[in-house]
């Protein structure tokens, strides 16, 4: 059976990292296009390299930079992901 549920399109655009456990959840959402997916983790990854910024110019990270660091990798590997993946062919 299919699961029905919602999605604030306008957050999980924003704010990705409050809405997706991780970056690859974005590639699989069937809700958003292919040009919003590759944003949305693009402005994952802006923000996340916002907070690293931050961290060398003296703001606590409290320990979270190879998490983040651990987030980025997973970003690039989703952003590579949809160019990789074929759309299946329609037959008219």
């Amino acid at each position: 059976m299919t699961e029905v549920r919602a999605l604030n399109r306008d957050t999980a655009k924003q704010t990705p990292e409050s809405v997706f456990e991780s970056p690859l959840e974005i590639v699989n959402e069937i809700l958003l296009t292919k040009g919003e997916k590759f944003a949305t983790l693009n402005r994952w990854r802006r923000s996340i390299l916002g907070e690293l910024d931050a961290s060398n110019e003296g703001m606590a990270m409290l320990g979270c930079a190879s998490e983040q660091l651990t987030v980025l990798e997973a970003i690039e590997q989703a952003k590579a992901r949809p160019k990789s993946r074929r759309e299946p062919k329609t037959s008219n």
